[in-house]
């Protein structure tokens, strides 16, 4: 989306044969984010759209749909959560290139001020990459002026997301920590993951199926081919030979609660010649360390290893910030590029996110809550 293009781009008989001179003046400066604006504070009229709208969702940041995570329901009864994407004309959306790019096959409502396609196409879905469609809806048969567009808009926002309120009503460190709870029931449900593993494969190939995963999840913007990645698994696995299980105990053990005695550990080779920095390695041994120990304590009643696991948990650092939780990270006042009060905190928002921010739960997720009972760290 640019914000830049207007309705003064194109003649003004595209905004209807009938329009009088205030008209076509008023919506010649109508600005493309008027649209966002217009559907983010619930103003867009119901009975122009083809669903009820149950949540606007969020503003898109940087390159994607202008809106994520906005949720309807479905002539069926269920709710659909997606993206909306906004134009001035709906031909934008191929000219734009949205038609080849699959971050917009999330697309769910193609919203946009004129349908200026062939008269064949006009009102027809949208077609998303990936064999999808998305209805398309034009807005200025129903408007008519661009000034009635300004209107509602200036009428201000219905509010924010519940969640941007949270500081207001716990403060931050307790804010913080509802999401850090958040992060341990992500780590419990990975923990558990772990254990399914190690019932089926035993210790050492859930380890093997846990590192290659956090491997290749890892390897950012890097071209990684596989004989790299294979090396890079073998160096890993020799740290824990003979036996895995033995190992996972005695390096939690060791580390005396420090996260950073195991990513130390953990840093096969040094970056500059292929090895893993101090941040991949962190990750990496959240997502293979951390789980199976955690796994293994829990299984033989290890309760000093159970304390071990938590503390070194509870003080792991935190990854780099993640581009989907950015938004909700903000919203909760940490900032776009704060990584927050460590790995739970940043897991935490992961948490929220996938469970109830992409499923249309807004207003019903524990930051939303007037009150909810945290457990101690």
């Amino acid at each position: 989306m640019s914000p830049h293009h207007t309705l003064r781009e194109r003649p003004a008989t595209y905004l209807g044969e009938a329009a009088d001179d205030e008209s076509r003046r008023s919506a010649a400066d109508l600005p493309e984010l008027a649209l966002t604006a217009l559907w983010l504070m619930g103003r867009v009229p119901a009975d122009a759209l083809p669903a009820p709208v149950l949540r606007p969702g969020r503003a898109g940041r940087g390159p994607g749909p202008d809106v994520r995570e906005a949720t309807v329901l479905t002539p069926s009864g269920v709710a659909r959560t997606g993206d909306v994407e906004m134009h001035l004309r709906a031909s934008d959306f191929v000219a734009h290139g949205h038609a080849d790019d699959p971050a917009y096959a999330g697309v769910i409502l193609h919203l946009c001020w004129e349908d200026d396609r062939a008269p064949a196409a006009r009102g027809t879905p949208t077609p998303l990459p990936g064999g999808g469609l998305a209805p398309t809806v034009a807005l200025q048969p129903v408007l008519r002026t661009g000034a009635r567009v300004e209107a509602l808009v200036a009428r201000g926002p219905t509010g924010i997301e519940p969640c941007g309120t949270a500081i207001g009503r716990w403060g931050v460190e307790a804010t913080a920590e509802r999401v850090r709870a958040e992060g341990r029931r992500r780590l419990a449900e990975r923990t558990w993951r772990a254990w399914r593993l190690i019932d089926r494969y035993d210790v050492d190939g859930a380890f093997d199926v846990l590192l290659e995963r956090a491997l290749a999840a890892t390897a950012g913007r890097a071209r990684e081919d596989t004989d790299r990645r294979a090396d890079l698994a073998a160096a890993i696995r020799a740290l824990f030979a003979p036996d895995v299980s033995t190992a996972l105990v005695e390096m939690a053990l060791r580390s005396a609660g420090e996260p950073r005695r195991v990513i130390e550990t953990m840093r096969v080779g040094r970056p500059d010649a292929g090895g893993l920095g101090a941040g991949r390695a962190a990750e990496i041994a959240w997502n293979v360390v951390i789980p199976l120990t955690a796994a293994l304590a829990a299984a033989y009643d290890d309760l000093p290893l159970a304390r071990m696991t938590a503390l070194l948990a509870d003080r792991w650092p935190a990854p780099r910030p993640y581009g989907r939780t950015l938004t909700l990270g903000a919203l909760v006042g940490r900032g776009r590029k704060s990584r927050g009060p460590g790995a739970l905190y940043a897991q935490g928002l992961l948490h929220l996110q996938d469970l109830w921010c992409t499923r249309g739960g807004c207003g019903a997720c524990p930051l939303s809550a007037p009150a909810w009972p945290v457990a101690s760290s």
